[in-house]
């Protein structure tokens, strides 16, 4: 299950937990949609509080694959960075990825958040002038969750 955070905007938060489903994604993807359409930029702080949050489920590959060609455009426009925080005994595996490459915006992952945390707000939030209070984002992370843990 994966909970979005939405009180620290433009900071998007989100939670994953559990292996995930294909509905799930596609609601994921219709969120993120949400976001896009806004029209505004914003940031994303993905948080996969376990490993079974990072398996895709059977058929959702070729779906993101074609959303990422839909909207690409849109998240170059508006996604300000994209961190990602895996759970530590996963971080080897996935740093590999490039997101930074797939996305074509600026993104890295850690196997910390406050790593990550550090990251945001000194590659994404300060070069733009945009606040960042570490605790209140924190309460939030933790507020997510709590959230995707009891859904």
């Amino acid at each position: 299950m994966t909970h979005h955070e939405l009180s620290q905007w433009p900071l998007v938060i989100s939670v994953s937990a559990g292996l995930q489903t294909l509905e799930g994604m596609q609601a994921f993807t219709e969120d993120w949609n949400c976001w896009l359409d806004r029209g505004e930029p914003f940031a994303s702080l993905r948080v996969f509080a376990d490993a079974d949050a990072l398996v895709h489920p059977e058929g959702s590959a070729q779906s993101a694959r074609q959303w990422l060609q839909e909207r690409g455009a849109d998240i170059r426009s508006h996604m300000m960075g994209m961190a990602s925080v895996v759970p530590a005994d996963q971080y080897e595996k996935m740093r590999k990825m490039n997101v930074e490459k797939l996305f074509g915006v600026p993104a890295s992952i850690f196997a910390d958040a406050d790593d990550a945390l550090v990251w945001l707000g000194e590659r994404v939030m300060a070069p733009r002038g945009l606040p960042f209070d570490l605790a209140a984002v924190r309460a939030a992370i933790r507020s997510a969750r709590l959230a995707a843990a009891v859904s």
